[in-house]
């Protein structure tokens, strides 16, 4: 399963290839946070990562070609990204649903914690915003002991309906990562460009896989579905919403096809 400037079209301009660090990327990404939505314990524990983070990352911007209903399910149930990764074998990643909006996480490099979306919204402009809030610990090399990181993440995503008829969607994420000391130091000191540089990597290729998902699903709704079906730690009733966002996608597509027939019959 966002930020700042949210673009009204596709130019390669919008798409950068690489994420920022910079002071003026930070206070801007500090104005997105949308603190009235919270409440007064979560916007004390949202500050103290906030505003004394040891790492900042405002992730690349991605422009995706995705159907906007299952970019919205995707993001709403991440879980299904996850567990389709484990069951292709690219991943080791645990992530379970706790409750309506917590999830707890394990890979298979030694970390675990937990995740809360802490505010969920789309505006009339049809941009959608999600701020989580996640702590953990890590424990294996080349760290020397156990590190504990406290996240606060803000993404956007602002579908485009392209003339067409496709959709895009332009997706920005600002990561606020506080470490504890003396983890921060050592962080600072020798693993900021490794972090950065992965966070960079599997923001990018999340992304890839999802607008992937998404043609998929366009294709061939019924592997989709036979995929949804050995999803074992998805609850029945996300497997059957996602089954039929698959269809709805599917039929999308078809009638942007059989509009092109029409309109090319007659001379459009």
């Amino acid at each position: 399963m966002a930020c700042v400037m949210l673009c009204a079209s596709v130019t390669a301009a919008d798409d950068r290839p690489t994420g920022d660090s910079s002071s003026s990327a930070l206070q801007a990404a500090q104005q997105t946070i949308p603190w009235q939505a919270l409440s007064a314990a979560q916007q004390q524990a949202v500050a103290e990562v906030v505003n004394d983070s040891t790492l900042f990352r405002r992730l690349p911007t991605r422009v995706i070609d995705c159907d906007a209903e299952l970019f919205d399910h995707l993001a709403e149930h991440p879980e299904l990204v996850v567990e389709t990764w484990n069951l292709m074998g690219v991943s080791q990643v645990g992530l379970r649903r706790t409750g309506p909006n917590n999830y707890s996480a394990t890979d298979a490099a030694g970390g675990q914690g937990s995740i809360q979306i802490l505010d969920r919204r789309q505006e009339a402009n049809g941009v959608t915003h999600v701020l989580a809030y996640a702590r953990g610990i890590y424990r294996a090399p080349p760290m020397p002991a156990s590190l504990t990181a406290t996240t606060v993440m803000v993404m956007r995503s602002h579908p485009h309906r392209e003339a067409n008829g496709r959709t895009h969607i332009t997706t920005e994420m600002d990561a606020f990562i506080r470490l504890d000391r003396p983890a921060a130091e050592l962080v600072m000191r020798t693993l900021k460009p490794l972090v950065t540089r992965t966070a960079d990597h599997n923001f990018v290729e999340t992304m890839r896989f999802v607008s992937l998902f998404s043609r998929t699903a366009e294709q061939n709704p019924e592997g989709m579905q036979r995929l949804a079906e050995q999803l074992t730690e998805v609850d029945d009733a996300t497997r059957a919403r996602f089954i039929a966002v698959c269809h709805r996608t599917a039929q999308r597509s078809l009638a942007r096809r059989d509009e092109r027939l029409r309109l090319a019959s007659t001379g459009q």
